[in-house]
Order: C-alpha cells, then sequence, then structure tokens
C-alpha cells in the first residue's frame, strides 16, 4: 500500500479496545450513528470505536452545537462533518453538475429558450393587438349606447304623436261612417222624392193636368225644386264623403 500510495491500515485487537460510553443529547434532531447500523455483535467494539461517538443532525447549525456542547463528532443529513477539533470537512457533491455537463445544458436549452422568448414575445404582441382592438370596440360601443339613448329620447315624442294621429284616424272613421249612414238615408229620400216626381210628370203628361188649380201647379212646382235641392245635397254630400275617406287612408298610413 505505501508502494501504490493508496493509504495506510491500522490493526488493532479487539481485547484490546477499551471504549467508553458517549453523553447524546436527549432529542430527535440528533441521533446516535451506530444505532443506525448493522454489523456483527462480535465486532460491536471495532464499531464503537469508530462511530460510538458520532451523531446525525438534521443540519450544521444543529450538528456544531452539539460537538461543542457534548464533544461528539457529528454529520449532517447532507453528509457535513465537524469534528470535535473544530475540522469541518465532507459535504454533497453533484458528479452530475460539472462544467461540460453544464455546457451540454446551455447547448441543450438554450434554444428552447429562444423559442419559448420568441413566443412569449408574440404572444405580448399579440395581447398588445388584443388591447387595441377592444379598446376600438368599446369606442363604438359606446357610440352605439349613445345612438341608442338618443333614439329612446325621440321615441317617446314619436309615440304620442302616433296615439294622436290614431285617435284623429278613430275620429275621422267615426265621421266616415256617420256621413255614410246619412248619404243612406239621403239616398232613400232621393229615390221617395224620384218616385214623387215620376208620378207627377205621369200625372202631368196626362190630360187631367190641364185641369189643375194654381195651388196644385205651385205645389208642383216647389217639388220639382225640391227635387232639384236634394239632387245638389246629395252631390255635397257624396264630395263629404269622399273627402274623409282620403283623410282617413292618410292618417292610417302615418
Amino acid at each position: 500500500m505505501l508502494k501504490e500510495k493508496t493509504g495506510r491500515v491500522t490493526f488493532v485487537p479487539l481485547n484490546r479496545l477499551k471504549n467508553k460510553a458517549a453523553s447524546f443529547p436527549p432529542t430527535s434532531d440528533a441521533e446516535p450513528l451506530i444505532k443506525k447500523l448493522r454489523y456483527d455483535p462480535a465486532v460491536s467494539k471495532a464499531f464503537e470505536q469508530v462511530f460510538g461517538k458520532t451523531c446525525v443532525c438534521k443540519d450544521l447549525t444543529l450538528a456544531a452545537s452539539y460537538v461543542r456542547s457534548h464533544g461528539l463528532n457529528t454529520i449532517t443529513i447532507d453528509g457535513d462533518k465537524v469534528d470535535k477539533k473544530g475540522a469541518l470537512t465532507g459535504g454533497y457533491y453533484d458528479v452530475k453538475r460539472s462544467r461540460l455537463d453544464a455546457i451540454k445544458a446551455v447547448r441543450t436549452w438554450r434554444p428552447k429558450f429562444e423559442d419559448l422568448s420568441r413566443k412569449h414575445q408574440e404572444i405580448v404582441e399579440g395581447t398588445s393587438r388584443l388591447d387595441q382592438e377592444i379598446t376600438v370596440v368599446l369606442g363604438r360601443l359606446q357610440l352605439a349606447s349613445g345612438k341608442h339613448d338618443a333614439i329612446l329620447r325621440n321615441r317617446e315624442p314619436l309615440e304620442r304623436e302616433r296615439v294622436s294621429y290614431h285617435r284623429e284616424q278613430e275620429r275621422l272613421t267615426e265621421r266616415a261612417a256617420a256621413f255614410e249612414t246619412q248619404l243612406a238615408d239621403l239616398e232613400r229620400e232621393r229615390i221617395s222624392q224620384q218616385a214623387k216626381k215620376d208620378a207627377y210628370k205621369k200625372e202631368m203628361g196626362t190630360p187631367l193636368a190641364r185641369g189643375l188649380s194654381d195651388q196644385e201647379v205651385a205645389q208642383t212646382e216647389g217639388l220639382g225644386k225640391l227635387v232639384d235641392q236634394l239632387k245638389k245635397s246629395l252631390i255635397g254630400m257624396a264630395k263629404n264623403k269622399n273627402e274623409v275617406r282620403m283623410a282617413a287612408y292618410s292618417s292610417s298610413r302615418l
């Protein structure tokens, strides 16, 4: 071993080993290392010699404090070792995290990072465009809302005007119906008077007409004038009827 410089080995007979019991702190933060080991009871003195005064702690702070307070050798879960003589050694080293591996990792992840950065930039630009479009749409919505409110404000007078036109239409319709009734009455009167006139003319055309008195002749002439007046009245009523119908039709279109 000396020639190959691989270290040295010390051999001690088991019957020469005399170990003193170590004082461990009564807490769960520090547990004796020897309790975690499995070994043959025949070599227990050797294990007590090597590991009997060593405890396992959760972290380096607790390990250093128990070294000072109890004079023990301590190790942490991560592999750091604190000796009672003050030496601090060990620690966990990840062999995978070498410079070559780091360079490979950089080469592997740099394209992905650049791709994700590009996508992130595209998303940011897309979000900006969407924000602008949303702003435009909100402006249009506010403009449409303003127009809608104006339409609602203008609707009330138009509605009142429509109701007024509807009432006027109903009134003109009622007048038209009254005129039609009156016209029917006048038509019947005209027919009656026409029948009387025809009878009078027939009577006047007979030889007996010469025997009429002056009063009867005057009455006949009066009846003729009455018939003429009724004809004129009938023409006027027909004209009024047409005017009422035209007014009612115009109101219904409004």
